[in-house]
């Protein structure tokens, strides 16, 4: 194999093939990109049997060929090298890799050890790849990280409702237009869609009984699906409820001071009062002082009795950053003597955050 291709091109399909290669796996294959030259483009190919991608890169290409080549490696040489275009040479079980007179020799394994790739059969539908990355990152902080609890490892695509859980908040964003099914993607899958996603204006998705395909340009991924069954997550989210509105900087900021004594573990809390048109923020920590605040109401005041809400701060932060806009909805529980231990939900245009409350000490 020898090839001569954009040095910029390549990088950028590098570093998509290297963040999804496994460099800790005891397979070494999974650590590699594969390459695959032909006609007058390369094949860039990494998978960790989990999530694949694979990317087209034009070039020209002299002599065909494929080899397996470790994708930290191959990534940390071509982004050294200076100029436009770099030269690639097979050479045994070693590449070169060169710009001017400067060259890195590679170790490389043979191509035909490679795991292969699956296809889509079709069926593709094009999407707003902005709306579709906004869902997928407005729910990924939710996601939960016990591996003992799988199946809410990664983000359920409802049809056109985006949700993951951790049992401690729920988030969730709708879309315009359906994805139809329902279907589990694992985190990784979901963040490296949103690497490839990120600055396109449209992405196509398919599917298959167990993989989730989304293609933009000349870049492909497949994500193996959670195989498990998602909660019925409609049944959580409450749909009535005592609601004032604040402006959602306010509220962040507001917030973002009082994690900085609550700290990820205690206790933020909110009190309402007919009595007055702004929310009370306060908290306190043993260690690290006291913080108290307000937040101005914005239309009709509070209605109902006095209300005290306990809640990990970090959670409320986690939806406010999914938006820009102007407002944040807070939905309160209706009156009930365990009001304090029901779940309220934050709401910016199409994302609910669900948020469970803490017990009062």
């Amino acid at each position: 194999m020898k090839i001569s291709i954009n040095r910029t091109a390549l990088t950028r399909a590098l570093k998509l093939a290297a963040s999804t290669a496994e460099p800790k796996s005891p397979q070494p294959m999974l650590a590699c990109v594969h390459l695959a030259a032909d006609k007058a483009a390369v094949k860039v190919t990494a998978t960790d049997l989990t999530v694949s991608v694979t990317a087209h890169v034009a070039a020209k290409v002299t002599a065909a060929g494929a080899i397996a080549v470790d994708a930290r490696a191959i990534l940390d040489r071509v982004g050294s090298l200076a100029g436009d275009d770099v030269t690639i040479t097979q050479d045994g079980m070693a590449i070169d890799v060169a710009a001017g007179r400067a060259k890195f020799r590679v170790p490389c394994l043979a191509a035909r050890d490679y795991p292969k790739v699956i296809a889509a059969d079709g069926g593709w539908s094009t999407h707003d790849a902005p709306s579709i990355a906004a869902a997928f990152a407005a729910a990924l902080p939710a996601v939960c990280t016990d591996a003992t609890r799988f199946h809410l490892g990664g983000v359920f695509v409802d049809g056109a409702h985006f949700v993951a859980t951790d049992g401690h908040r729920l988030i969730t964003r709708r879309v315009t237009d359906s994805l139809g099914g329902k279907r589990i993607v694992p985190t990784k899958g979901v963040v490296q869609v949103l690497k490839m996603i990120g600055d396109a204006d449209a992405c196509e998705v398919a599917w298959s009984d167990a993989t989730m395909f989304v293609r933009s340009g000349a870049v492909t991924i497949s994500v193996k699906l959670i195989d498990a069954q998602f909660p019925p997550w409609d049944k959580a989210v409450p749909t009535t409820g005592r609601t004032v509105r604040v402006a959602r900087a306010d509220l962040a900021d507001v917030i973002e001071r009082a994690r900085k004594v609550a700290g990820e573990t205690d206790a933020i809390v909110m009190s309402f009062s007919p009595e007055v048109d702004e929310i009370a923020v306060s908290t306190r920590h043993a260690d690290r002082g006291e913080y108290t605040d307000a937040i101005q109401i914005v239309g009709a005041r509070w209605a109902g009795a006095l209300l005290e809400m306990h809640f990990n701060g970090r959670y409320v932060a986690d939806v406010l950053a999914t938006s820009a806009a102007d407002h944040a909805d807070l939905m309160m529980p209706t009156d009930d003597k365990n009001a304090q231990l029901m779940p309220f939900v934050v709401v910016l245009g199409e994302t609910r955050g669900t948020i469970m409350p803490m017990r009062p000490k």
